[in-house]
């Protein structure tokens, strides 16, 4: 559970400005790359830089196939079609669709991350959370109590759906940031982050319709099915 929060780190990162040594942002931290005060600019556009010599819906193809590999290779038993789904992280599914598409619009791209993380969520009414079973209020209990009771019950359902998305939230989140910042929701043209590098990037998945998007979708969904045990099925014929 510690790595998982680990990931969450990346937001609690200060906003920084575009140009900090030309804008009048002091350093506070001085990163041995000599750019920003986390490095986060040289880092992420050296990443692009050496993308755009393959092409960037072809890089984060590339990426969408070694994340499943590496899924494949842990060697997870899954249960089911839908626990496999929620084994795999949303943005495996996102970068190679969105490169096989030549990019995502905002409206697209909120709907798809929507249909993504939905099954990495499970109903709050489960077998073994009814609301029968919820404690309710009797005459001689005390509110307090009730409250109490009713946090017991639910606190740990929404750990284990909020440990769910752990690993991917961070990258859900840069996404969602270069999303408010096509509408104009997201942070100033004077900030930056990681989301805002992104949303100047994004235009790049439409430039390169390379078919090696389709062919990591098809190899995710492939290795997805193929590390369902079939036994079930076969046990009921």
């Amino acid at each position: 559970m510690r790595w998982r929060l680990a990931f969450l780190g990346v937001l609690l990162l200060p906003q920084l400005a575009l140009d900090p040594f030309g804008g009048g942002l002091g350093a506070s931290l001085r990163h041995p790359l000599g750019t920003d005060d986390l490095g986060r600019d040289a880092l992420l556009r050296l990443a692009l830089a050496s993308a755009r010599s393959l092409g960037f819906a072809s890089a984060c193809a590339l990426l969408a196939l070694g994340l499943a590999l590496l899924l494949v290779w842990r060697g997870r038993r899954y249960l089911g079609v839908w626990s496999t789904l929620r084994n795999l992280p949303p943005l495996l599914f996102l970068l190679p669709l969105a490169a096989a598409l030549g990019g995502l619009p905002a409206l697209p791209l909120g709907l798809l991350l929507a249909l993504l993380i939905c099954p990495h969520l499970s109903p709050p009414c489960g077998p073994g959370s009814s609301p029968s079973a919820i404690p309710r209020l009797g005459c001689g209990a005390h509110p307090g109590s009730h409250r109490a009771s009713t946090l017991r019950r639910w606190a740990p359902w929404g750990w284990e759906q909020a440990a769910a998305l752990f690993p991917s939230a961070w990258l859900s989140a840069l996404w969602g940031e270069a999303t408010l910042s096509a509408l104009g929701l997201g942070p100033g043209p004077t900030q930056d982050s990681l989301g805002r590098l992104l949303a100047e990037e994004l235009p790049r998945l439409g430039s390169d319709p390379s078919p090696l998007g389709w062919a990591a979708l098809a190899m995710v969904l492939g290795l997805a099915w193929t590390a369902t045990p079939r036994s079930t099925s076969q046990g009921l014929s």
